[in-house]
């Protein structure tokens, strides 16, 4: 099987130093996989002509793989989702789909997600900077997080710890540009301080929960920041929330942030690209073999999909389905 990632983050060639691209190429390999990892830079499409579709990768001209997976996560573009979107188009497995991506990589458009299906997150506001701080302290109090709508491994996230603290940030963060877009100021879970779970989620099943801890004491606990992890089992509702926000966010591979709150847990985050270092380090996972199972599964179904809408049979079956409701 031809299987492409698209990853946005500087590589050499096919190779990346990431420990996660790495064990991608291996495990995949080792598998009988012809596996590549390009930069959405590296591609470029062409539509029209006498060949209706055709992509370049560094200006070769290639077959379309039959799985495209993204490792880009918050830090997809216009071009990474256009590569995304150009390979569905034309009947390739792509993991995770662009739409679920922008759900995920817009942490505004995450909660008010998850909110309308009534998904317990922190108490949130989207403002612009600089921020009504009194208004803040009403709704929300203090400490309070602050979160611009994009960043990952723990960028991007402050916490303020009084009103004077806020404006300081906020103010600072005006500077920075913020004041063009709205920032999240989120609801401190002080039961979390310091720790959360990342649950690893793949195809609509759990693969594994991680406690991750902070080692400084610092309110983040991302292992990528230093902090530790241990495996942890969590209550069947806790697991329903994990799988519930993948399927309101439409993701197929995800990691789930949950914060330890008073009455339960609550979702911090959603990554479409997680990172499983820690997950396989604490957890003893072979996160790599579980993602390619589910990308052959996927590309399997995929297929017998078309070959059935080729044979007429889907078609034919939606045909009768709409007839019948009509004559009820």
């Amino acid at each position: 099987m031809k299987i492409w990632y698209i990853w946005s983050r500087e590589t050499s060639g096919n190779e990346s130093e990431s420990y996660e691209c790495s064990r991608l190429i291996e495990e995949g390999r080792k598998r009988g996989h012809q596996v590549s990892i390009y930069s959405p830079t590296q591609f470029k499409f062409m539509v029209g002509g006498e060949k209706s579709q055709s992509i370049f990768v560094d200006s070769d001209l290639q077959d379309l793989p039959d799985a495209v997976v993204s490792r880009m996560g918050s830090d997809t573009t216009y071009l990474g989702a256009a590569v995304l979107r150009y390979m569905q188009r034309n009947g390739v497995s792509v993991v995770n789909s662009p739409r679920s991506i922008e759900r995920a990589s817009d942490k505004l458009l995450t909660m008010q997600k998850l909110a309308d299906k009534n998904i317990p997150i922190p108490k949130t506001i989207f403002s612009k900077c600089p921020v009504d701080s009194v208004l803040v302290a009403q709704q929300i109090g203090f400490p309070v997080v602050v979160k611009t709508l994009k960043g990952t491994v723990g960028v991007g996230v402050y916490l303020s710890e009084n009103e004077d603290s806020l404006r300081d940030l906020t103010e600072l963060l005006v500077h920075q540009g913020a004041d063009k877009s709205p920032v999240i100021f989120q609801e401190f879970i002080e039961t979390s301080r310091g720790r959360d779970v990342r649950v690893f989620c793949v195809g609509g099943k759990i693969l594994a929960c991680m406690e991750r801890k902070s080692t400084d004491g610092g309110f983040k606990s991302n292992i990528g920041r230093g902090g530790v992890g241990k495996p942890v089992e969590l209550t069947q509702e806790a697991k329903k929330i994990a799988l519930d926000a993948c399927n309101i966010l439409e993701l197929e591979i995800a990691g789930v942030d949950m914060l330890y709150g008073k009455d339960g847990f609550k979702i911090c985050e959603v990554n479409s690209a997680p990172d499983f270092n820690g997950l396989e380090t604490y957890c003893e996972v072979n996160a790599a073999e579980a993602i390619y199972e589910y990308i052959e599964t996927r590309v399997e179904k995929d297929r017998k999909i078309k070959k059935a809408q080729k044979g007429g049979v889907v078609n034919g079956f939606f045909d009768r389905w709409i007839k019948g409701r009509h004559a009820a």
